[in-house]
C-alpha cells in the first residue's frame, strides 16, 4: 500500500473494511486483480452489491493478504493450516498497513476455520478496530454479507 492521500484523510472513519477468503473457483483467465479473478459466492455477491466506501482485503492461499485489485495470477493452491500459520506474520504485516492507512469505521472478517488461523495475531488489533466475524456454514456467511453490503450500500445513499 502507499503512504496516505489528502482523500485517505479525508475518509477516516468513513471507510468499511470487508476481509474475504481466496476462492476454488476462478474465472478462466491468465491473470486479473484478484476481485476480478476469484469467482465463488462471496465474489459473486460482492460484485454484484459493492458499495463505493468498501474497501477488500482477500486472505489467498498464495500470495497472503492482498488488496482486492492486485493483479495476481491464476492458481490452484488449497489454505492449509500449515499455509495459514506460515501465513501469519504476512497477514499481520498488512492489515496493520490497511488499518493505519485508513481508520474503518467498521471491519468484517469473513473467513471460514482454517483461514482464521493466520489471522491469530490480529486478535488484539481487531478488536480495537470494531471488527466482526461471519459465523457459520458457507451459506449462513453469504446471508451475512449481503445483508451487510446493503446497510453500507443504505449508508452511501444516505450521505
Amino acid at each position: 500500500m502507499t503512504g496516505s492521500t489528502e482523500k485517505d484523510k479525508r475518509d477516516r472513519g468513513k471507510r468499511y473494511l470487508l476481509i474475504l477468503p481466496c476462492s476454488k473457483r476462478k474465472r478462466n483467465v491468465a491473470t486479473a486483480p484478484a476481485i476480478d479473478l476469484y469467482d465463488g459466492p462471496f465474489y459473486q455477491i460482492l460484485r454484484k452489491q459493492k458499495p463505493s466506501n468498501l474497501d477488500v482485503l482477500i486472505l489467498s492461499a498464495k500470495y497472503g493478504l492482498i488488496e482486492a485489485d492486485r493483479i495476481i495470477t491464476n492458481y490452484d493452491q488449497k489454505m492449509t493450516t500449515q499455509r495459514a500459520l506460515e501465513l501469519f506474520g504476512n497477514v499481520r504485516r498488512e492489515l496493520d498497513k490497511a488499518i493505519t492507512k485508513c481508520q474503518y469505521k467498521h471491519i468484517l472478517v469473513n473467513l471460514g476455520r482454517t483461514y482464521m488461523k493466520a489471522f491469530c495475531a490480529c486478535d488484539d488489533v481487531l478488536d480495537q478496530c470494531n471488527a466482526s466475524y461471519a459465523t457459520g456454514r458457507i451459506g449462513e456467511r453469504m446471508h451475512q454479507l449481503k445483508g451487510w453490503l446493503i446497510l453500507l450500500q443504505k449508508e452511501v445513499n444516505h450521505d
